[in-house]
């Protein structure tokens, strides 16, 4: 008879970081993004029953969010814990075996067991501290992710505002980034790390300026009466003419005319990078006048230029915003006065 347990429970710690955050990792397959989160919200905050993944939204129980680390190290645990009733087990089934065999014949069988090796269980580490941390608006549960992240993991809430100012303060700090990369680094290593950095950092804006005025374009009185594709606000020319139908004004005249040329560039720079591996073609020349580049030559993001784009973008969204709030503003003086 098995003196195996026909079940074995434990509990296992999972170690948080030196602030207190949890790691947790989406368990969508298409997103898999890990984050954190104050181990204190995930305790008293966030529900069971629905937990949302910051980057894309997806949701699922509680249960699910564990990181491939922390997979790993749950295994240890319960490998250690189970393989010394194993042992036990073997070895008590390999004595009766022995003592079952009869002695003194001609051939002689016996069971040997060897134990297994002890499982050390490592301890966990975890990860380092993410670059960007939110607070929900609407909960206040907090949390933190690399890139820009738009769903609180608690509540849902679209935090597209928080997401957006947070980017730009992060690439507002990429000089502080090149310095310790060079304090570790190779010249070589620094240049291509950093190369890699900038060229990242320019779509991240244009996602998080995409979310931004979409979540903006949503508080609108009139929203309801337009219908936009997706990622409409990706481009410039066409999200202008929307704003215009909307509110009455276009991006042309929140900015300079030199600046409206300089984020048309930028944000057709971030196209090429993006869908053509940063190689410019004629199609780019023709929309930018951007004629330091031939067709078959790749683009080189400077950090200047990233720092101008970032200022452009905030100059762009303030207007709007402020112009969005005058909208909302007008609507309820004229329903007050009807």
């Amino acid at each position: 008879m098995s003196l195996l347990p026909d079940t074995l429970s434990m509990q296992v710690s999972i170690p948080t970081d030196d602030d207190g955050y949890l790691d947790r990792a989406c368990p969508n397959e298409v997103c898999e993004a890990e984050f954190k989160i104050l181990a204190d919200d995930w305790k008293d905050k966030v529900r069971d029953e629905e937990v949302f993944c910051p980057i894309c939204g997806h949701t699922a129980t509680s249960d699910n969010w564990f990181t491939v680390e922390q997979m790993e190290h749950l295994k240890a645990v319960a490998m250690a814990e189970f393989m010394p009733l194993l042992d036990n087990e073997m070895n008590r089934m390999a004595r009766d075996f022995n003592r079952s065999m009869p002695k003194g014949g001609l051939i002689s069988v016996s069971m040997n067991y060897k134990p297994s090796h002890p499982v050390a269980v490592m301890p966990l580490a975890a990860a380092g501290l993410m670059r960007q941390r939110y607070a929900c608006e609407e909960c206040g549960c907090q949390y933190a992710a690399i890139g820009a992240a738009f769903f609180c993991p608690s509540c849902g809430h679209n935090s597209a505002k928080t997401a957006f100012v947070e980017t730009l303060a992060t690439i507002r700090r990429l000089p502080e980034v090149r310095a310790a990369l060079a304090a570790g680094l190779d010249r070589d290593a620094v240049e291509n790390a950093f190369r890699l950095m900038l060229e990242e950092n320019m779509g991240k804006l244009v996602a998080s300026f995409q979310r931004f005025a979409e979540a903006t374009f949503e508080t609108l009185p009139n929203a309801g009466d337009f219908s936009s594709r997706r990622n409409l606000f990706q481009n410039l020319p066409q999200s202008s003419d929307l704003w215009e139908q909307a509110i009455g004004l276009r991006y042309e005249s929140m900015l300079t005319p030199n600046e409206w040329n300089q984020l048309q560039r930028f944000f057709q720079q971030r196209h090429i990078l993006a869908h053509k591996d940063g190689i410019v073609d004629e199609e780019y020349r023709q929309k930018t006048s951007d004629l330091k580049y031939q067709s078959g030559q790749r683009l080189v993001i400077r950090e200047s230029e990233i720092v101008r784009f970032t200022d452009l973008v905030e100059k762009l969204t303030t207007t709007l915003q402020r112009a969005c709030a005058g909208e909302k503003d007008d609507k309820r003086i004229n329903e007050h006065r009807g």
